[in-house]
Parts: C-alpha cells; sequence; structure tokens
C-alpha cells in the first residue's frame, strides 16, 4: 500500500494586491503569516510521517513555496514541478502519475481540485467529500497501482491541529 498526501497551499496574498504589485494570479506569493504558520505545521506533520520520496507541486508560485516548507523537513524527498496540479487538472492523469511512483509522495496544489481527487480516489468519482483549509493535509492509504475509488481516507488535518501537534 501507498501513502499519498495532499497538502493544500498556506496563505498566499489578495490576488489585488498581487495584482498591484504587477503579479498574476499563477505569481501570488505565500503571505509572511502563512508562510511561518505552515512552517509549525510541518514540524507537526513530521511526528505522523516517517519520510516522503517524492513532493509535487503545482507551478503557482504559493504551491511551490508551500513545497518548499515540506521539503525543509522532507529534505531527502524529490521535488517536482508539474502543471498536473494546476487549478482544473486531470484527475485520471494524477492517479496515473501517482501509480508509477514509488514510496510516499506529497501532493502540493489548490481547491477545490484536491477535494476532488480525493473523492475520486475514495468513491470513484471526483467529488468532494472534505474541505481542504489553506494548510491542511489530508492522507490517503491506497494500492501501489490505484484505479478510482480504491483509496482510504486515514486523516485529514488542519494547519492548526498539524501545529498543535508540537505544541
Amino acid at each position: 500500500m501507498r501513502q499519498v498526501l495532499l497538502v493544500r497551499h498556506a496563505e498566499a496574498e489578495e490576488q489585488a494586491n498581487a495584482l498591484l504589485a504587477g503579479r498574476g494570479d499563477a505569481q501570488r506569493r505565500l503571505t509572511k503569516s502563512g508562510a511561518r504558520q505552515m512552517q509549525k505545521a510541518v514540524a507537526g506533520l513530521a511526528t505522523q510521517v516517517d519520510d516522503i520520496q517524492v513532493i509535487l507541486s503545482s507551478t503557482l508560485v504559493r504551491a511551490v513555496q508551500t513545497a518548499d516548507i515540506v521539503s525543509s523537513i522532507f529534505p531527502h524527498a524529490k521535488r517536482l514541478q508539474h502543471a498536473r496540479l494546476a487549478p482544473g487538472f486531470d484527475p485520471d492523469s494524477l492517479r496515473t502519475w501517482v501509480s508509477r511512483q514509488g514510496g510516499t509522495i506529497a501532493l502540493v496544489g489548490h481547491e477545490p481540485d484536491l477535494s476532488l481527487w480525493i473523492g475520486y480516489m475514495t468513491c470513484g468519482t471526483p467529488r468532494s467529500l472534505v474541505h481542504m483549509k489553506k494548510g491542511s493535509v489530508c492522507r490517503l492509504e491506497m494500492p501501489d497501482h490505484p484505479q478510482p475509488g480504491e483509496a482510504r481516507i486515514i486523516w485529514c488535518l488542519t494547519l492548526k491541529q498539524l501545529a498543535g501537534l508540537v505544541a
């Protein structure tokens, strides 16, 4: 069985503020507070997960920065970025990619896509079963070569719950 961690990016700057600074939605950065809170949450994540082999993030800056924070606690994880985690991604394409990987995988992306993928992998249809708040992590367990509907939700923790594990 494989473990897949779905990580929603931490709090990012407002779209209007990014536009005023000349950055589009894809370039929105984490806020200082969001980055600080995510660092605490990832320390809590390390109490629940022994190791991560691959960290795949969306190419959007806020997801990349969140993945960088995750990799600071799991420095041996292979870091990748791909549009397959960008908003509106194809759930089956991601499932196929996951089935080709080994070990524990962390997927850093966006809502509502992460919640829809959880539904796809646990029920066979892309529907939202959980609400992934910013900085939340959901742990799925699935076969090494999963088909839609074969995953199980092991836990889903908010940023505050994860941070509380090390408080």
